[in-house]
């Protein structure tokens, strides 16, 4: 059976969560799939990075092609909210392709009006994903809990969210371990092997 985390690519219609703590490789399989996507003539590309440190010197080596990638760095979570209202309205093709690159980093937990908003996003992510033809893939960071691993605002990504898969350090540092939950279902466990440019491999 081909591994979940990479058998995605190959589905649509579904909005896909990739959480763990920080270091787990969530952002670079991200810039792995876009690499993938813009070498396959995939165009637009759209990327919300939200902390504005999303790493993209690692695809220098495909400058040429980052023509096909439209980035938006939202400063705050209403504005991240107005860009999904629009990007509702702009993704009209199916072959358009969305990525986000850490969802809630604008979140405060102590406003209402913050959750509301978040709420509101991944309703519009969702609406998204329904309409294009490759999966809305989304990183989020994790919290530790009881010596379990869980995305923040664990309820909402439950709700609105198909796919999660949770990545986690091995124990052969030149390994990752990736979980996959179908909504809240535990589907099963794979590693996957980091090659000598830093991306995942399927074992």
């Amino acid at each position: 059976m081909e591994a979940p985390l990479f058998s995605l690519l190959q589905k649509q219609n579904i909005a896909v969560q990739l959480y763990g703590l920080p270091g787990t490789y969530k952002t670079t399989f991200l810039i792995q799939i876009i690499r993938k996507k813009l070498e396959e003539g995939c165009n637009p590309i759209y990327l919300i990075d939200t902390g504005g440190n999303f790493p993209i010197v690692r695809l220098k080596s495909i400058k040429h092609l980052l023509q096909n990638m439209i980035v938006f760095q939202p400063k705050t979570l209403k504005e991240e909210a107005l860009l999904f209202d629009d990007l509702n309205i702009q993704l009209h093709s199916q072959d358009s392709i969305l990525f986000i690159d850490d969802v809630f980093r604008h979140t405060n937990l102590k406003n209402e009006d913050s959750i509301h908003l978040n709420s509101y996003i991944l309703a519009q992510i969702k609406s998204i994903s329904r309409r294009v033809n490759f999966p809305v893939i989304l990183t989020n960071q994790a919290r530790s809990f009881d010596n379990t691993v869980r995305p923040f605002l664990q309820s909402l990504t439950l709700q609105y969210l198909d796919w999660h898969f949770l990545f986690e350090k091995s124990r052969d540092p030149n390994r990752i371990l990736v979980t996959f939950f179908d909504h809240d279902r535990y589907i099963l466990q794979r590693e996957h092997g980091i090659n000598s440019s830093g991306f995942l491999t399927n074992l």
